[in-house]
Parts: C-alpha cells; structure tokens; sequence
C-alpha cells in the first residue's frame, strides 16, 4: 500500500459519505445495511457509495489492528533522520524498510525527522538486531536515529473531526494487565489476510486458510475476545479532501498517571487531534493533526501549548507525505513459536 498524503485534487463529498467513512474507520467489519440504517439509506446505495469511496481511492485499504503485546511483542516509534541521499536513495530505503518482517508502518515525511517507522520485536535482542540492520542498509546516510517504547493509547484513530459532535465518543480496549495469547498456525494465516484485508467477506477467508465459513468466524470472534484484534478500520487518504497531516512530538515535565488522565481528556476535546499515544524516549506523546492549512496547525499547537503551560519542556512536528507500508500483523510476527 502507498497512499500520498498531500497534493492531491479535491473530492465532493456530502455528510452521508463523510458518515460512511467515520463508520469504517471504526468499524470496517461493519455491513452496508447496518451503515445505511445509520446514514438513513438503503443497503443498495450504502454499498453503491462506498464502491464510489474506494474507486476514487480516498478509501486505500482496510485494515485489522492486533494488539502486539498479546502476541508477546513491544512496538516502537523508530525515526530516522538522513543526510546527503538521492531520490534513488531514498526510494530503495523505502523499498527495504517496507519489505522488512518486523516493520508495520513506513511514513515519509517533512521536518526534523525524513522516515517515521513501527517496529515490533519479541526481545531486546531482537530490536537490537532489527535496528543494526536498518543502520547498516542506510550506511552513511543515516544520520541519526531516535526511538520510543509505544506505552498506550490515549486518542484512538478516528475520523469523528469530519462531522464535529458536541462531545466525542471513543471506544478504548480494556486497561487491564495484558495476558499473553498462544496462536496457531491458522490462526497466524486468518491474522495474515485480515491484515491486507479487514472487510474481505468470511467465504473469502475460510478459503485463503483452509477452513469452513462457520469455523473461521469462531476463530474471528475468539480472536476478538482474548483481545488479539482490537479492531477492523478503513485506511483513509485525507489528502484527497485536502486536509494537511502532521505528526507532533512531546516532551513533558513530571508526567504522571494523573497528568495522563488531563491530557487524555484534553486531547478528546480538540477534533482535529485524530491520533495521540503515550511513548517512552525522548519523547513522552505522538498525536496526529488532521486540518486544512499551516495556520490552522499552529491554531491548534498554541491549544496543547496554553493547556500544558510549564509542563511542555519541547515538541517537534513533521509533515506527513507518504505511507509506504501499514499493516498491523507483520510478516515477522507469523512465526507462533
């Protein structure tokens, strides 16, 4: 998958698509008569506009969230920073970070950082090694690195600033200790599929790994219940509604549960906050902002700025221009040894 994320020609599109497109991003499992029924339409134009959706490509893909400590994995926020490289050499960086195992997610971008990536791995020891050969494929052309144990999540991604409410509503896994979960192997092929394809139809599946329509479901709905898929979301290319995203970093003083607790219901408050987690590094927060212009960004920024007052120690943000790879369930993680 390759969605760019800016410099794109406007799409028309009314309230009832912008509907249809916050409903998948939640829920992309979701059925077009059970959208329609939300959207005051019939299942037959439901299905109409979302095929429209994704023939224009502002939705790219669907797709399944797992939940990598479940499987006995950590994600990290991996940036990386190059210097005196070619669009040739950029292009083949590109080319190895989305065809590696462990990497979920590539994002070039614009600012202090070139590449943002999301790198799983089971031990220190298999990090370190991950790590090693990214900097030995960049060479001399990285520059420096920097990265961040993922902690928790504190705005899911969402789509909800499309059709602004008075108060938003999120849904959040449950905040109780993790328990490991065992898989096997064709729950690592069902995990597979549905990551390229979080709304492909149950017959489609049970074909791909071997299994009955009626047995893969029990598989899908177990999953779902020991926690191993959080979720079934719509990959959405804002860029073709001209909407500007950025990726910001914060550093916070004294951060606390307590202070977590403000800043989760702070960052609910602000519509155009689509995406925010807690991290562990040089950086304590990473949000993504969704609005139409710089001086909208800065609007925004000047919010966080005021809430957190002397508490914000520095914050950095890029531009989001292209995603290369976002899969959740990664090639590295199908081994269920």
């Amino acid at each position: 998958m390759e969605t760019e994320i800016n410099n794109s020609s406007k799409l028309k599109v009314d309230n009832r698509d912008k509907e249809i497109l916050r409903l998948l991003n939640k829920d992309a499992r979701m059925s077009s008569k059970a959208i329609g029924m939300q959207i005051n339409s019939s299942r037959e134009v439901t299905d109409y506009r979302i095929k429209r959706l994704l023939k224009s490509g502002l939705i790219s893909s669907y797709i399944t969230i797992i939940n990598d400590q479940v499987l006995g994995f950590n994600a990290y926020l991996l940036l990386l920073q190059l210097q005196n490289y070619t669009k040739e050499d950029e292009e083949r960086i590109i080319s190895f970070l989305a065809g590696h195992p462990f990497i979920k997610w590539v994002l070039k971008c614009g600012g202090d950082f070139d590449f943002q990536t999301i790198v799983v791995s089971r031990s220190p020891q298999e990090l370190a090694r991950i790590i090693d050969e990214i900097d030995s494929f960049c060479g001399k052309m990285l520059r420096k690195y920097n990265l961040a144990l993922v902690i928790n999540l504190l705005v899911p991604e969402n789509l909800d600033f499309l059709l602004p409410k008075k108060e938003q509503q999120f849904e959040f896994p449950s905040q109780k200790p993790v328990s490991r979960t065992n898989i096997d192997k064709k729950d690592a092929l069902l995990l597979k599929h549905l990551s390229m394809d979080g709304r492909g139809s149950v017959v489609k599946l049970a074909q791909q790994i071997g299994l009955s329509a009626d047995a893969t479901n029990k598989r899908i709905r177990r999953l779902k219940k020991e926690g191993v898929i959080k979720k079934f979301q719509a990959v959405v290319d804002l860029s073709k509604l001209n909407y500007l995203l950025y990726s910001v970093l914060f550093k916070i003083n004294n951060y606390s549960p307590q202070k977590e607790s403000q800043i989760r219901t702070f960052l609910q408050s602000v519509p155009n906050i689509t995406f925010a987690e807690r991290i562990i590094g040089e950086w304590d927060l990473r949000m993504q902002i969704s609005c139409e212009t710089p001086q909208k960004l800065e609007e925004i920024l000047q919010q966080i700025r005021q809430f957190l007052g002397e508490d914000l120690k520095y914050h950095c943000f890029m531009l989001m221009i292209k995603e290369s790879k976002r899969v959740s369930f990664t090639q590295g993680m199908e081994n269920t040894q």
